[in-house]
């Protein structure tokens, strides 16, 4: 029995070692145009890492310098997302049965270019996500992206849309109608006058369960949450044509839905029974070229049942 103990012993020291010496010579470089071509392959995009390099101080780590991916005919000025690092930490054995478990993903700052020039917004954040992934091992690499599925959870913090002040660009839309501007931000409350004055949008954290099937990524009762307003959204995100298909649920809070309401008394219409201005919306195209459509409907529909309720109430007092 000693003896078994002992080889088992030696065998596990010379496995350890064999993986510490594996981490401390494999350049993981010489995989990096592979990498970047099968990436570009798929996407249609062109992509950029300046760096690879591997560890197994937890797992399998993998970190990646100097990722960016643009359309074909951009400069990378015009980039569609960059990240100066991110870092990957999969567990070993699960990898035995083409099971990609990802422990953490972690992107200190991500950005994300939501147009095209120097003054496009660009949606910044850092990303902390853990998942599990499913290749399937029999498929071709350049379908890779098309046969993955996984399911997850990430966390956003820092969140910022840079370049663009939603409560300010929302406010100006509204400029075809005489005074109605400066009279609601006469009378905004201190908050969100303060918010008016700032270059950028900050959200609070989002917390985000998803599921990655046929190439896209599919999330539920997404909540993402600003001062001035937030968004309670369901659908998809396509990685490889990088196409959005949202359905969401847009709320004013309802400090500042009385101010709307009190300077604009038709947009009580569209109030829910807690006070709250809400629309939905739909959100559909492809970066950075997107479209926010309103549901007419929706405005048309408490219109007539308002309208209705006015004439039933004429009807009843002309009695």
């Amino acid at each position: 029995m000693k003896k078994i103990l002992i080889i088992i012993t030696v065998i596990f020291i010379l496995l350890v070692v064999g993986i510490a010496v594996f981490a401390l010579t494999f350049d993981a470089n010489r995989y990096k145009a592979v990498l970047i071509t099968k990436l570009e392959e798929s996407m249609d995009r062109d992509v950029a890492i300046d760096s690879i390099s591997v560890n197994l101080l937890s797992g399998i780590g993998l970190e990646a310098k100097g990722v960016a991916i643009k359309d074909r005919n951009k400069t990378w000025s015009d980039f569609l997302l960059k990240a100066d690092r991110l870092n990957v930490s999969l567990e070993i054995l699960p990898l035995f049965k083409k099971d990609i478990r990802v422990k953490k993903l972690f992107i200190p700052e991500l950005e994300i270019n939501a147009g095209s020039g120097a003054n496009s917004p660009v949606f910044k954040t850092t990303v902390d996500m853990d998942m599990r992934i499913l290749i399937d091992g029999s498929s071709q690499q350049e379908d890779m992206l098309k046969t993955l599925s996984a399911k997850g959870n990430a966390r956003l913090t820092n969140v910022i849309l840079d370049k663009m002040n939603v409560l300010k660009t929302a406010l100006d839309q509204l400029n075809m109608l005489p005074n109605i501007v400066q009279k609601l931000k006469n009378n905004l409350p201190e908050k969100y006058s303060a918010l008016l004055n700032q270059s950028y949008t900050p959200f609070k954290p989002i917390n985000a369960d998803f599921e990655i099937r046929d190439g896209s990524i599919y999330f539920d009762n997404l909540l993402v949450e600003a001062e001035a307003f937030y968004l309670v959204s369901k659908g998809s995100v396509g990685m490889i044509d990088q196409s959005l298909q949202i359905s969401s649920n847009f709320f004013i809070p309802k400090d500042l839905s009385v101010v709307f309401s009190g300077v604009v008394p038709e947009l009580k219409l569209i109030a829910d029974k807690d006070g709250l201005i809400t629309m939905p919306l739909e959100i559909k195209g492809k970066i950075p070229n997107v479209s926010i459509m309103p549901d007419l409907n929706y405005v048309l529909q408490k219109l007539i049942a308002s309208k209705g309720q006015e004439l039933l109430n004429k009807l009843f007092k002309g009695r």
